[in-house]
Parts: structure tokens; C-alpha cells; sequence
């Protein structure tokens, strides 16, 4: 089971039946996946180093929740080492091309041009450590 599925509709009954409220989300993220619920800083802190980096370069908000349910799910599958973290990198980068993709598509569904970012060939930008002298 993955942490990021095609979701439910906004503001209706969740699995245990209770409404979910409102929120200021404008974007089509609700209608590409779920968010679980949950400590999103209690969540991030039990992220591997090289996993909490990852998700603050990301080009979206990975939702720490999600990502912690998919570290579980990868420790079990590969165990808890550094293939495991490589792992669930490569399927984050995976989500993040997804995201883009819908987000490129409802644009020019919209506008009927490119995404700008997109038009301008421009990359994500990450951070990297500046190299020490």
C-alpha cells in the first residue's frame, strides 16, 4: 500500500466516517492524493537524515505523515539501511514528477500554453552543501 494514492473527494466522510473540514489548499493535490493524518513534526523527526533532506528540496510538500508510513513500509521491505533511503527517494522524486505532471496538464488544459516553468526548460532547484576549500 502507498502513502500517496489517487484520493478520496474533499470534504467528505473520511474512514472513520467523520467529515473533514475545509482547507485553504487551492491546488489540485486533494484531487491527486491522500494525506493521512497525523504529527506532521513528530513525523519528520523520525525520518533518516538523508530522507528529512530530501523532502525540504522537494518542489512540493511531501506531507511528512505520508512519508513516514512509506519509510515503515520500505524498512520492512529492505530493511533499515541505506538501499532502503535510496529507495524511497527515487519513489519521492517519482511523486514529485507525478505532481508536476498533473499540475503542467491542468495548466494548459487551463491556459492553453505550457506550464512557464516548464516552457523556460527550467530545472528544480535543490540545495547542495557548498563545497569546503
Amino acid at each position: 500500500m502507498s502513502a500517496y494514492q489517487f484520493t478520496h473527494h474533499p470534504h467528505r466522510s473520511n474512514s472513520e466516517g467523520q467529515i473533514t473540514p475545509p482547507s485553504n489548499e487551492r491546488t489540485l493535490r486533494h484531487e491527486i492524493w491522500h494525506r493521512h493524518a497525523g504529527d506532521e513534526w513528530s513525523a519528520f523527526e523520525q525520518l533518516p537524515p538523508s530522507i528529512r533532506q530530501r523532502l525540504r528540496e522537494h518542489a512540493y510538500d511531501a506531507w511528512s505523515v505520508n512519508a513516514l508510513i512509506l519509510w515503515r513500509h520500505y524498512k520492512r521491505v529492505h530493511g533499515p539501511n541505506r538501499r532502503a533511503e535510496r529507495a524511497l527517494i527515487r519513489y519521492l522524486d517519482y511523486c514529485e514528477r507525478l505532481e508536476r505532471d498533473a499540475f503542467a496538464t491542468r495548466y494548459h488544459n487551463s491556459y492553453g500554453t505550457p506550464l512557464p516553468h516548464d516552457a523556460a526548460v527550467a530545472s528544480i532547484l535543490r540545495y547542495t552543501a557548498p563545497a569546503t576549500p
